[in-house]
């Protein structure tokens, strides 16, 4: 089953062109939940995924866009939860995958390091693009996603549900060659510096710059043409 859950409305329109867009493995079914909260909305999926005897559930969230082949890819490992890689929209950006957990309840970050690909182990991960088979929601308890859990004001669903799917004795790893991207809404500023102009994306922590499109003549002859043929 491939579960889908948002608010209201999906939150990227061309989310739309990714998701129909990608590959979906034979006698798939699509469930998407909208206006409850997302603990609310995985929860239904689940219950459905068990009622309908399907054999895995690929949870993916309305702002990640997935690479086509993303599910047949994770379903080849074979693995009681595998999950994707796609970064925190939030900067520093880090990886959605965790390799420690504290008492807590919360976890450490997994860094990309040089050399780091291929299926590696992981503790912890999100809900944004991950493929569990459907044990695992038999043999817990529901409610299997809950809010505040580990927060009490926070509206984090993910992190409490895989702790808890791990001490239940699930394996977690993640495909870092199943590579999803995640979709921001950053401000573009111009920006003049040495010299020259480029196009900034400011954020308290640091900015990233990139310089200003400069098409050649040729480019800008080309573009001149194509008016003057709108115009005839």
């Amino acid at each position: 089953m491939i579960g889908l859950p948002t608010m209201e409305h999906i939150r990227r329109a061309e989310f739309l062109t990714h998701f129909m867009g990608m590959a979906k493995p034979p006698n798939s079914l699509i469930v998407a939940v909208h206006g409850q909260s997302p603990a609310s909305s995985r929860n239904f999926i689940i219950r459905q995924a068990i009622e309908q005897e399907c054999t895995h559930i690929f949870f993916i969230d309305d702002d990640v866009v997935p690479p086509h082949d993303a599910i047949e890819k994770l379903l080849a490992h074979d693995k009681d939860i595998v999950t994707g890689l796609y970064l925190m929209r939030s900067f520093p950006h880090n990886a959605v995958l965790f390799d420690e957990a504290f008492e807590s309840g919360h976890c450490k970050f997994l860094y990309l390091t040089p050399g780091k690909t291929g299926l590696v182990p992981i503790v912890n991960c999100g809900l944004g693009l991950v493929l569990i088979k459907i044990e695992v929601f038999k043999k817990m308890k529901a409610p299997w996603i809950t809010l505040g859990e580990i927060d009490k004001d926070g509206w984090c669903d993910d992190i409490a549900f895989f702790n808890r799917a791990r001490k239940a004795g699930f394996e977690m790893f993640c495909d870092l060659d199943v590579q999803a991207g995640h979709m921001i809404n950053p401000v573009a500023w111009p920006h003049y510096e040495n010299g020259q102009w480029f196009t900034q994306y400011r954020h308290p922590q640091g900015n990233v710059a990139f310089p200003q499109n400069l098409p050649n003549e040729m480019q800008i002859e080309k573009e001149r043409e194509r008016e003057l043929m709108v115009v005839k």
